[in-house]
């Protein structure tokens, strides 16, 4: 797999040179066009760079700009060309007209116009580095930065020549040495072509932020820069004062060394700074992981597991040693672990976060409902170095979401039920009665004169039915909406409806009220009058008894309902965990009025319903019902 990565500074370098080499091999075209020697050479009294090395070096800069387009064969290639067929003149003593091509050469030694053997090497080799630059193989790529490499030791090895005025280290005869800008061609070249591909090679540690590129950054110019400056300086001094060249050599050697010596010293420090740096991130790391109220793990490369901060080994109650590796999958639910491992494999193949829910061992033996987010994790360089991620708890949640939606579909099934108990009762009660009642009335119509006193009796029995039927509507909207709560408030509320349960069931309900403030707030009103609505309904449909107690007792700080039988009882987790809503809807009420709601019941032992709603002390500052005791 190809890895790449790009930053602005390292893509524009590449066409930096290209754009150099242009101009460099433009200056020289134009000094031959107006006959310009400086031009020609930079340097006076030194070999000008010849046409055809200007024209075989503008070729390499449309090939470093042009490397990832299909023409870079075209520059390449032909840059390689030139110099083949210069090396091939010189071998076969023969001239193929390609040397004069451009222009004429006026300033010759042998051979006009032709760059030197040395120089048609360095285009071979300059040629050759260009044409893999792009390759899809990284052996491909390597071989062209290796190439480069020597191309720009051929230039670096002119130059110093020049610099030490030593030209035998470049003429090969029976030609002129190197000149100056073909020199600074092959080293730009050489940077273009390292650049070409910035996320590999010498370029790619030379930017790292590790030891390797401190320690690069920090030598290369002491171990290039310095010691040619020094060799230049020894050089000269020793042409001047006459030196012995064993003096020289010794000089010129201990000053790399120390030059040497002190870059590995500075660079020491600077390892040494980056180290304890990098051991206080740590140590910042591990101490906020092991805090962390969170579960953290880290993988390496070989997607197996390496570190667990403390919540998580407290968690699954195991060791590191256990966790380590594919430890941590013992504790994963048997019916989530493929689905789990696959998400793990399949998002680290593809270096992808994640996000997966799956069922953990709590160290009690608990299976707990987690969410694990994982994200790939790189070092300094770019290079994948595995995976990081974290895991939360969710059980509660998911709990609280299965009765948030349980609750929701309790609510609707009760909405239905009592849609169609209310529909019944209307159906076939109320409608039926009142169809019998106008049935009556017609027949009451066609009796023969002279019945009155029937008819009379008739009427009074019809009337009768009739103002049945209307408590029976009455009755109907009392439990959709009590008007004494609205009106008279929760007392009168709470009597009415004690009442119209004892006439409708043949109850006996033992109510007492005391202190009931006249002001209580709605919302604490309804929400007392529909729990006992509840819980006296469900008293006399489940309980198996005819007595009840309801108290309703008032004080400075709360108001406190109880309702109570001596029936049948139930066990209050089963009732909360039925397909009713009664002691649902119950608490829920209170909850919403920050009261405290409670059931005591067990089997043959009766049950009590309790609410505690506190009140604010200034509604107990008006008047307030006379205490009393009423069996109803």
């Amino acid at each position: 797999m190809r890895t790449r990565f790009r930053t602005k500074d390292q893509l524009d370098v590449s066409n930096c040179a290209a754009w150099i080499l242009l101009l460099l091999s433009a200056i020289v075209l134009t000094g031959y066009a107006l006959n310009l020697d400086p031009l020609e050479s930079f340097v006076t009294q030194s070999a000008e760079m010849k046409a055809n090395s200007a024209a075989a070096v503008m070729l390499a800069a449309f090939a470093l700009l042009r490397r990832k387009h299909r023409d870079l064969p075209v520059y390449s290639i032909a840059v390689s060309l030139i110099g083949a067929l210069t090396l091939c003149e010189y071998v076969w003593n023969a001239n193929f007209g390609i040397d004069e091509l451009l222009f004429v050469d006026k300033h010759y030694f042998r051979f006009p116009g032709r760059m030197s053997q040395y120089t048609s090497f360095g285009f071979v080799l300059l040629g050759i580095s260009l044409l893999p630059m792009n390759a899809r193989g990284p052996i491909s790529r390597r071989f062209s930065r290796v190439l480069g490499l020597l191309t720009g030791a051929l230039g670096l090895l002119a130059i110093v020549s020049h610099a030490y005025d030593t030209h035998a280290a470049n003429l090969i005869q029976p030609h002129r040495n190197v000149s100056v800008p073909t020199a600074l061609a092959f080293i730009i070249v050489a940077v273009g072509v390292q650049y070409a591909n910035p996320s590999e090679g010498i370029v790619r540690l030379l930017h790292a932020h590790n030891a390797g590129g401190a320690i690069l950054r920090r030598l290369l110019p002491a171990g290039l820069l310095i010691s040619l400056l020094l060799g230049f300086v020894v050089a000269h001094a020793q042409m001047q004062l006459r030196w012995e060249p064993g003096f020289s050599i010794a000089l010129a050697g201990e000053g790399v060394a120390a030059c040497l010596l002190a870059g590995i010293l500075l660079t020491a420090v600077g390892l040494e700074r980056q180290e304890l740096a990098r051991g206080e991130s740590e140590r910042r790391f591990r101490l906020a992981a092991k805090t962390a109220p969170v579960m953290i793990w880290m993988s390496g490369t070989d997607k197996l597991c390496t570190y667990f901060n403390e919540s998580w080994l407290k968690f699954t109650g195991r060791t590191m040693v256990e966790e380590s590796g594919n430890g941590w999958a013992h504790g994963v639910h048997p019916d989530d672990l493929d689905e789990c491992v696959a998400t793990y494999v399949e998002s680290f193949d593809r270096r992808q976060p994640f996000q997966m829910q799956y069922r953990l061992r709590r160290f009690d033996g608990e299976f707990r409902w987690i969410v694990d987010t994982g994200v790939a994790r790189f070092d300094e360089v770019g290079s994948f170095a595995g995976y990081i991620g974290s895991c939360i708890d969710i059980t509660d949640r998911k709990l609280a979401d299965e009765a948030v939606a349980d609750l929701e579909r309790r609510i609707l099934t009760a909405q239905e039920e009592e849609r169609a108990r209310i529909a019944r009762e209307l159906h076939d009660d109320i409608n039926q009665r009142i169809a019998m009642l106008g049935w009556e009335i017609r027949q009451l119509d066609r009796r023969p004169a002279g019945e009155e006193r029937r008819s009379r009796k008739s009427i009074d029995q019809l009337t009768e039915r009739l103002s049945q039927i209307a408590n029976d509507i009455q009755t109907i909207s009392h439990r959709l909406h009590s008007s004494h709560l609205e009106y008279l408030g929760l007392e009168a509320a709470v009597r009415a409806l004690c009442e119209d349960l004892r006439k409708q069931h043949q109850v006996e309900i033992a109510l007492t009220c005391e202190r009931i403030p006249r002001n209580l707030p709605k919302d604490v009103s309804l929400a007392l009058y529909r729990v006992l609505q509840e819980a006296l309904q469900n008293a006399i449909k489940h309980s198996g008894t005819k007595q009840f107690r309801v108290d309703l007792v008032a004080d400075a700080n709360e108001i406190l309902l109880t309702a109570s039988d001596s029936g049948s009882g139930f066990i209050v987790q089963d009732g909360l965990r039925g397909q009713g809503l009664g002691l649902i809807s119950m608490r829920e009420r209170m909850r919403l009025v920050h009261g405290e709601f409670s059931v005591e019941s067990e089997p043959g032992c009766g049950t009590t319903v309790r609410c505690e709603v506190p009140i604010a002390n200034q509604l107990l500052k008006d008047d307030v019902a006379i205490p009393v005791r009423a069996d109803v």
